[in-house]
């Protein structure tokens, strides 16, 4: 066993399920999902559309409720918070980037990054410091008083990861976050990513299509039809059950 494994998970999934009633009948989203992520990994979840890769980060996070199972967050079952207190630790310990940014419209670059820890209690004034310090740390510090909307695509993504680190959060969460940018911007978001793994620390659960990212996670997740195929824990010198690294990601292709 590896040292990192002689940890706890910071993130332990046990027998997940979720079901979905759709009319009369009960679709089975998740099935029997068991996974373990620890401090300071680079995850990447790969699969086709539909196969659950969303609904699982969802209810990581605390938005999707499952059918049965459990999530342990640093060592708390998040579905045994109510849902405020599950709400507040969302916001404490998970930063999150999505596709799409969802800006505040009325409200300048610093003033959306800050807008996390207002809503948390700090000081307007403290808060928009704050932001503008992460901002100098992405190299966006002379877009502060823009609005988001005036930024390009990359620049808005980069802000917006911007946003969901500014709270200091144990661990970042992204939902295709590269799903609209050329590759030119893709790679510098994904750049970015592996920056603040290696250099912050900060653990990373991230879903793609994009299987040239698998050179930037530490693991990677291979998802079908709401269950987990493949675990690929590059940290290992051997990879489990004799299959290549290269034989893996082609059966990832056929996804």
């Amino acid at each position: 066993m590896s040292a990192i494994h002689e940890k706890k998970p910071i993130i332990d999934v046990r027998k997940l399920n979720k079901e979905f009633t759709v009319g009369k009948n009960q679709v089975h989203v998740l099935k029997d999902i068991d996974l373990e992520i620890y401090n300071g990994e680079f995850v990447i979840l790969f699969g086709p559309s539909g196969c659950g890769k969303s609904t699982l980060l969802n209810t990581i996070i605390g938005l999707e409720e499952p059918t049965s199972g459990e999530v342990i967050v640093r060592g708390d079952n998040i579905y045994n918070l109510k849902e405020d207190s599950r709400a507040k630790f969302r916001r404490s310990k998970f930063g999150m980037v999505y596709q799409q940014p969802n800006w505040i419209k009325s409200l300048n670059v610093a003033e959306n990054i800050a807008y996390p820890l207002m809503i948390s209690g700090s000081k307007r004034g403290n808060a928009i410091k704050r932001a503008n310090h992460v901002l100098d740390l992405f190299g966006l510090a002379e877009y502060s008083k823009y609005t988001p909307t005036e930024l390009s695509g990359g620049q808005q993504q980069k802000t917006a990861m911007c946003r969901a680190f500014v709270t200091n959060p144990w661990i970042l969460i992204a939902d295709e976050p590269t799903g609209n940018l050329d590759s030119i911007s893709s790679a510098d978001v994904m750049n970015i990513f592996k920056f603040i793994n290696e250099d912050s620390k900060r653990t990373i659960l991230m879903v793609s299509h994009n299987l040239e990212y698998e050179k930037y996670a530490t693991k990677i997740v291979y998802m079908r039809d709401g269950t987990i195929e493949k675990v690929v824990d590059k940290k290992k010198v051997i990879v489990s059950d004799d299959e290549s690294h290269k034989d893996l990601l082609e059966m990832a292709l056929e996804l």
